[in-house]
């Protein structure tokens, strides 16, 4: 089954991808609460720009990536849909 099988079955959208990438960069920026010159280091250098820059289709196009080459099967993915699908529902806005 497809990454994009997968969005439909979960009836997950793009925008709530975004989310979930979001919600991991937020837990990656968080760890750096211990070393914040890391920190700047990832604002100043623009990593943390290009990180995020398209973020949600990266994420997609790797996750399809790693399915093709078997380095994630489709219950590894079914779990990060599951993820994706809880923290859809959890916003508030939603």
């Amino acid at each position: 089954m497809t990454v994009k099988e997968l969005l439909e079955e979960y009836g997950l959208e793009i925008d709530d991808i975004r989310w979930y990438c979001s919600v991991q960069q937020a837990h990656r920026l968080i760890s750096f609460a211990d070393d914040q010159d890391e920190l700047v280091r990832q604002i100043w250098s623009g990593k943390l720009s290009d990180d995020l820059h398209n973020m949600e289709e990266k994420f997609l196009e790797e996750l399809e990536d790693q399915r093709e080459r078997d380095v994630t099967d489709e219950s590894g993915l079914r779990e990060i849909m599951a993820d994706a699908y809880a923290m859809k529902n959890k916003r508030s806005w939603n």
